[in-house]
């Protein structure tokens, strides 16, 4: 055994054994009566597990130092969370320890954020420091390991196997019950699209067989993660500017020569708005490093990013070596002939929502990349060891390859259906946009924008405004007496949802508030019986009437997919609107009765004394501009008009 593996084992991992696992191991042995129970092999597979994940995370990955071996501690920033359940008094959270008042407070969290916030470094900061500060028994799951064939106690039966005899998993089970298990379950929207329904399925059915334990899911947003309403949403807090310096500061640690003091003295000298998204990103943080030793440059848009970290790894410049060793590559194509090849790899794999592979599927989609660019010469093989060595964009994991970061494959498949669909972009796009499970594209879609701002506007962003246009015809325009204001709000909140307001009990008015679950479920199981797919439920508390009103809000999630889309890139089309929390008096709605929102003339919820009252309490989500969108639609068909196109060939 390795120095460094004794001291892991006998100051860290040895008191968790010791003070946690060998005591549950005691008492299953007492409560069920067990003999045939190994109880020095148990607690050796528990130190072997602990010691190996500590020994490995302690090792993080990163693209602006590739093949290089980089302390997790050197490279840490700090994150923060921050969950936003009441807007007037956000719950922040440093981690730099395993703090007291996040899991063991509230024992279910999801930590949820685009891509390149640091969910994943976060789950590896909490497991290092649960081992550190002896709190707990950690176990990572990558959800994308989990199949039909690897079911969630089988991964973790797997993980405690790997030099003695493998834990029966009925043993398992029992320990888990006994408490003390910290469980993470990273990457939710990696799960790929062939084994969602059953992944989901049995995480629900683990955690009810885990309720004694703290969990943690980490997950890009995704629509699925609705299902988990027992569970505190958190996200992580974009970097404030000196703590985007100090990230850079660290890489200079690695560097061979340093460039943080010259980088930092050019962002703060054009202090561009433009860059606020990148310093509030940690993996763009990194990707501006890489990308300003290479070109000693500062790109504005986040294609730019990756093209020249593209540019810099194909180059394969050897930083740590004076004189810039150049490496050849294995399959001998140039830049562009890789790269495009690189494009078809980034789609295929991103329609089947996987960036991890074993060698032998992975060789495969690079044979049918082949078969779409028949003038290269190359063999995949090739292809492979080059991604691996000489162009680091993917990693090895054991036994799997995968991309080094799920942003890269989002850019690659975005610049395939700018370059490449040709004749299918257009129907990719409509496949897009109309698929429920959206949510996995946003990324691709948002670089598309930067990448095609025309043809984005008369796909996506035409599609949402016609789609937009026909409600607004077909809505509220036969109710007497309201003003054209007062319709434009309700179809502005009510466009691509359906809502039911649920007014509920006096005497729950006090339990609601306090968010206490039985009082929920009554509520629930009513609207259950209308089969009724809620998404979210939005709490109103009217304080002179002593009554609460739950609104269960249920959205074509395609579409809001695409509102999100359109709020971060087009602000005067879309915005994210939150609805009040304390109101005054409610008037004309029953106690313990519900409603639905429509645009019936006979429906109480369209008289005009509440018209209004009714609007507001379905706010909640992405909401678009009434007249700014039907404008921007005007503009749209005008500019791109097919007479247009064709002023550019009558000469």
């Amino acid at each position: 055994m390795e120095k460094s593996e004794e001291i892991v084992l006998s100051h860290l991992v040895l008191p968790i054994i010791k003070d946690l696992v060998i005591p549950k191991i005691k008492s299953i042995i007492k409560k069920f009566s067990i003999k045939s129970i190994d109880e020095n092999s148990i607690s050796t597979n528990f130190q072997e597990y602990l010691s190996q994940r500590y020994e490995k995370f302690l090792i993080i990955d990163t693209l602006a130092f590739p093949n290089k071996q980089t302390l997790f501690k050197e490279l840490y920033e700090p994150l923060t969370l921050i969950s936003k359940e009441d807007y007037s008094k956000p719950i922040e959270i440093k981690i730099n320890s395993y703090p007291e008042k996040f899991l063991p407070k509230y024992v279910r969290v999801i930590i949820e954020d685009t891509a390149g916030m640091g969910k994943s470094t976060l789950t590896k900061k909490l497991f290092l420091s649960i081992i550190e500060q002896n709190c707990g028994i950690p176990v990572l799951i990558e959800l994308r390991q989990i199949n039909k064939n690897n079911d969630f106690l089988k991964e973790i039966q797997n993980q405690l196997s790997g030099i003695g005899t493998p834990i029966p998993l009925e043993i398992i089970l029992k320990l888990i019950n006994e408490g003390e298990f910290i469980f993470f379950f990273d990457g939710f929207d990696e799960i790929s699209k062939s084994d969602r329904e059953f992944v989901i399925k049995d995480l629900h059915r683990f955690i009810e067989k885990a309720n004694n334990s703290y969990l943690l899911i980490a997950s890009r947003p995704d629509d699925s993660l609705v299902s988990f309403g027992d569970f505190q949403k958190f996200n992580i807090k974009p970097l404030v500017e000196n703590e985007a310096f100090s990230l850079i500061r660290r890489y200079d640690s690695y560097s061979y020569k340093p460039i943080a003091k010259e980088l930092i003295e050019q962002l703060q000298y054009k202090k561009d708005v433009s860059l606020r998204e990148f310093l509030s990103n940690p993996f763009l943080v990194s990707l501006l490093y890489k990308s300003f030793e290479y070109k000693k440059d500062i790109p504005l848009k986040k294609c730019q990013f990756y093209r020249q970290v593209y540019d810099a790894l194909f180059e394969s410049h050897d930083l740590s070596k004076e004189g810039y060793l150049k490496r050849e590559k294995y399959c001998n194509l140039h830049l562009d002939d890789f790269e495009r090849v690189l494009r078809y790899v980034g789609f295929l794999t991103a329609i089947e929502n996987k960036i991890e592979y074993d060698k032998n599927k992975f060789l495969n989609i690079v044979d049918k990349a082949k078969t779409f660019t028949p003038d290269l010469v190359f063999k995949s093989s090739d292809f492979l060891n080059d991604l691996l060595e000489t162009v680091p964009l993917f990693r090895k994991d054991g036994n799997y390859i995968k991309w080094a970061h799920k942003s890269l494959q989002d850019y690659f498949s975005a610049k395939f259906i700018w370059i490449d669909a040709r004749n299918n972009q257009e129907s990719i796009l409509k496949k897009i946009y109309e698929d429920d499970d959206n949510k996995r594209f946003y990324n691709i879609l948002d670089l598309f924008n930067e990448l095609d701002p025309k043809t984005f506007e008369v796909t996506i962003l035409l599609w949402l405004l016609e789609d937009f246009q026909k409600y607004c015809k077909s809505s509220y325009n036969k109710l007497p007496g309201i003003s054209a204001h007062l319709i434009k709000q309700r179809i502005e909140n009510n466009y691509h949802k359906e809502c039911i307001i649920v007014v509920t009990k006096k005497e729950d008015f006090n339990s609601i508030r306090l968010g206490k679950e039985k009082t929920h479920q009554y509520y629930r199981d009513k609207i259950n019986k209308l089969n009724f797919d809620d998404h979210t439920i939005t709490c109103n508390y009217f304080m002179k009437s002593n009554i609460a009103t739950l609104t269960f809000i249920s959205v074509k999630s395609n579409l809001d997919t695409i509102l999100e889309l359109a709020s971060s890139r087009f602000p005067e089309l879309a915005a994210y609107k939150v609805h009040k929390i304390d109101l005054d008096k409610l008037i004309l709605l029953k106690e313990d009765s519900f409603y639905k929102v429509n645009d019936d003339v006979n429906n109480i919820v369209n008289d005009i004394k509440i018209f209004e009252l009714v609007s507001d309490l379905t706010i909640s989500g992405f909401t678009l501009n009434y007249d700014n969108c039907l404008k921007k639609l005007k503009q749209i068909k005008k500019i791109y008009s097919t007479k247009r196109d064709n002023d550019l060939i009558n000469w």
